[in-house]
C-alpha cells in the first residue's frame, strides 16, 4: 500500500459526511483516548460503517469488497482454515490468474496480512486485499464456510454410504428387509438430512429424487424452475428412498403403486411439513418431496407485487360482506398464498373465519382450519355444511373439485358469507364457464360471484446485478402489440448473475395477475351461459387486464423480463 495518504478526515469532509467542527470535536477525543479516528466518527454517528470503509479504502488506495459482485469460490475458502477467517475478521474470496484475493475489515493488521502472505505464497500466489465492513464479511463468511462444509458433509455421506453398501443389485431384486436395513444406516439417515437441509437453505419449494439407468439425480425446485442439485451414485438410492418411506409412513415393500405420505422436518428456527409422492418408473421409484414453511404465515397483499390498482380492486372484494371470490391458475401458481394474505389481512376478533383445505399448508392464529378427511367422511362438501352450522362470517374452500362442494359454496355466499376458493383454469373468463361445467346452475354462479382472477408467479430480477439489455428479435417479435404505454420507450432490465442470486439474475417471484370484477354486463353474460370467448370479450370492454398485460407491466417497471412472461403466458393472452 503506498505510505503517503490523504488524511482520513479530509477525505470525509471532501465527500460532504463531515463538517470541520464535527472533526475537529473527534479529534480532541482522540488525542485522549487513542482510539482510531473513523470509529469514533462512526460511534457518533457522524458516518455509516458504509462510509467510512469507502473513505478508508480511498484512503489506503485499495478496493473495496463488494458481497454482490465479489464472488466467493471454493478453492480460496480451502486455503483459509474458518477459525483464522474469524480470527482475524478475513474472508477468501477468490484465486485466479495466480492472485489469491482476501477482503479484511482491518488491512492494518500487520499479524493477518503476514500470515495470509505466507499462505499465499506456499501456493505460489500474490495476494490481493480488499476493505470490507466488518457485518458484511461476518455474514459472507459464514454463509459460505457453511456451504462448502455442507457440501464436503454430503459427499463424505455419499462416499461412507457407497463404501458400506458396495455394488448394489437391482431395485426390484432388493429384500425388503434389506432395504429397511439401509434405510435405518446412521450414513443414509444423515445423507437424508443434508438433502432436505440443503433444500431448505436453498428456498426450494419441492425436491425431485429420480433414479436413472445408470445413476441418480436429486433436482430443487428454486423459484419455480429445477436445477440439478445432486447426482450421486445408484448405490445411494435404495437407502434414500426406504429412508424416506419410512418417515412418511408409507409401506417400504410397495415398490409397484403410487404412494403418498408426509412428516415434518425441523432446520433452525424453521419447521417444515414435507409431502412426499411415489410413482415407480422403468428406473426404479421416483419421489417428489414438496416443503411446506410450517413456522408462521405472514405475506400481505402488499407483498404479492400486485400493481397499486390491483391491490385496491382486491381490497375491496375482500372487504365485501358476502359473495365470492375464485382464484384460478396451475399447480404453483400462488393461489392459495393470495387466498392465505386475503384472510391474514380479514382475521381479527370481530370475525370468524373458517377454512376446509387438502392439505393446511398454512397455521395462522385465530382461523379455524378443517383438514379433509376422506376416510371419515369429512370431504370439501360437507365441511361446508358443517361450517354453515357454525355461524362463519368468511369461508375458505381449499379447491373446488365437483359440483356438490361447487353448490354448497355457491349457496353460502348467496346466504350472507364471503366465500373463498381456488378453482383450477387457464384464465379468469374461462375460470366462470369452469364453474358451470360442474353443472352449477348458471344465474346462481352469476349472482354469487364478486371477482374472479387467474394467476402465474414470474420471477423477479435480482436487484443487486441489475442492467438493461435487449432481448432477441424472436422475444420483441412475440411482444408487438402488446407494450404497455409508449412504444418508443421500451427499456428492458434484467439480472446479470452474482453472488446473491448464484449465477441466476432472478431471485424471488412476484406474481402477475388476470382479475375479472363482476359488472353488471358480465354477470348478464355468465347467468346467459355464453362461451368463454363471449364472457372474454365482454370483460375487456369493462377494462380487464390480461395476465400478458400484467406482466409486461412488471417488465416495464423493470421487475421482470419479456422471457419470463412468455414463458408463463400463452402466446394468445
Amino acid at each position: 500500500m503506498p505510505s503517503c495518504t490523504p488524511e482520513l478526515g479530509n477525505i470525509l469532509i471532501e465527500e460532504g459526511l463531515i463538517s470541520t467542527a464535527q472533526l475537529e470535536e473527534a479529534l480532541v477525543e482522540q488525542a485522549s483516548t487513542s482510539e482510531r479516528l473513523g470509529e469514533i466518527l462512526r460511534r457518533r454517528g457522524y458516518i455509516t460503517d458504509g462510509n467510512l470503509v469507502d473513505a478508508l479504502a480511498r484512503q489506503l488506495g485499495i478496493d473495496r469488497f463488494e458481497p454482490t459482485r465479489d464472488a466467493v469460490t471454493p478453492d480460496a475458502l480451502e486455503l483459509v482454515p474458518v477459525e483464522f477467517a474469524r480470527r482475524y475478521d478475513v474472508l477468501p474470496v477468490r484465486v485466479e490468474d495466480g492472485v489469491f484475493t482476501v477482503a479484511m475489515s482491518d488491512p492494518l493488521n500487520l499479524e493477518a496480512r503476514d500470515h495470509l502472505r505466507r499462505i499465499a505464497s506456499r501456493s505460489d500466489l500474490e495476494l490481493t486485499i480488499l476493505l470490507g465492513t466488518e457485518q458484511e464479511l461476518e455474514k459472507v463468511r459464514e454463509s459460505q464456510y457453511d456451504r462448502v462444509q455442507g457440501s464436503r458433509s454430503v459427499n463424505r455421506l455419499i462416499d461412507k454410504v457407497v463404501d458400506e453398501v458396495g455394488e448394489v443389485p437391482g431395485f426390484e431384486e432388493d429384500e425388503e428387509g434389506e432395504a429397511k436395513r439401509r434405510a435405518e444406516d446412521a450414513g443414509v439417515v444423515s445423507l437424508v438430512n443434508q438433502i432436505i437441509s440443503q433444500a431448505v437453505r436453498e428456498r426450494a419449494t419441492d425436491i425431485h429424487i429420480e433414479p436413472l439407468e445408470r445413476g441418480l439425480v436429486i433436482r430443487y425446485r428454486v423459484d419455480g424452475l429445477l436445477y440439478d442439485a445432486l447426482k450421486p451414485p445408484r448405490a445411494v438410492y435404495t437407502g434414500t428412498i426406504s429412508r424416506i418411506k419410512i418417515l412418511s409412513n408409507m409401506d417400504i415393500a410397495e415398490r409397484r403403486a403410487a404412494q403418498d405420505g408426509r412428516f415434518s422436518y425441523r432446520e433452525g428456527a424453521h419447521e417444515v411439513d414435507i409431502r412426499v409422492s411415489s410413482v415407480p418408473t422403468i428406473h426404479g421409484e421416483k419421489m417428489v418431496l414438496r416443503l411446506l414453511d410450517k413456522s408462521g404465515f405472514n405475506f400481505s397483499l402488499r407483498d404479492l407485487g400486485f400493481s397499486e390498482e390491483d391491490y385496491a380492486d382486491f381490497r375491496k372484494a375482500i372487504h365485501q360482506p358476502y359473495g365470492m371470490i375464485l382464484m384460478s391458475g396451475p399447480t404453483g401458481s400462488g393461489k392459495s398464498t393470495t387466498l392465505y394474505s386475503s384472510l391474514l389481512e380479514l382475521n381479527g376478533e370481530e370475525l370468524n373465519i373458517t377454512t376446509v383445505e387438502d392439505p393446511v399448508e398454512y397455521q395462522i392464529d385465530r382461523i379455524n382450519q378443517v383438514q379433509v378427511n376422506e376416510r371419515k367422511q369429512l370431504t370439501f362438501a360437507t365441511s361446508l355444511r358443517y361450517f354453515l352450522r357454525q355461524d362463519p362470517d368468511v369461508i375458505m374452500v381449499g379447491e373446488i373439485r365437483d359440483q356438490d362442494t361447487a353448490e354448497v359454496a355457491i349457496r353460502a355466499a348467496l346466504t350472507g358469507h364471503l366465500v373463498f376458493s381456488t378453482i383450477h383454469a387457464n384464465d379468469a373468463p374461462t375460470t366462470a364457464a369452469r364453474l358451470i361445467s360442474m353443472g352449477t346452475e348458471p344465474f346462481m354462479a352469476a349472482s354469487a360471484l364478486t371477482l374472479v382472477a387467474a394467476q402465474r408467479l414470474v420471477r423477479r430480477n435480482c436487484p443487486h446485478c441489475l442492467e438493461e439489455y435487449q432481448p432477441s428479435d424472436e422475444v420483441l417479435l412475440a411482444l408487438e402489440g402488446t407494450w404497455p404505454g409508449n412504444e418508443d420507450a421500451k427499456i428492458f432490465r434484467r439480472g446479470t448473475g452474482c453472488v446473491a442470486c448464484k449465477g441466476r439474475g432472478y431471485l424471488g417471484r412476484v406474481a402477475i395477475i388476470e382479475k375479472m370484477i363482476m359488472t353488471p354486463d358480465l354477470r348478464q353474460a355468465v347467468a346467459e351461459n355464453r362461451s368463454a370467448d363471449d364472457v372474454r370479450e365482454v370483460a375487456l370492454a369493462e377494462g380487464m387486464t390480461t395476465l400478458r398485460q400484467s406482466g409486461l407491466r412488471k417488465v416495464k417497471e423493470g421487475v421482470t423480463t419479456p422471457e419470463e412472461i412468455l414463458r408463463v403466458c400463452l402466446t394468445s393472452e
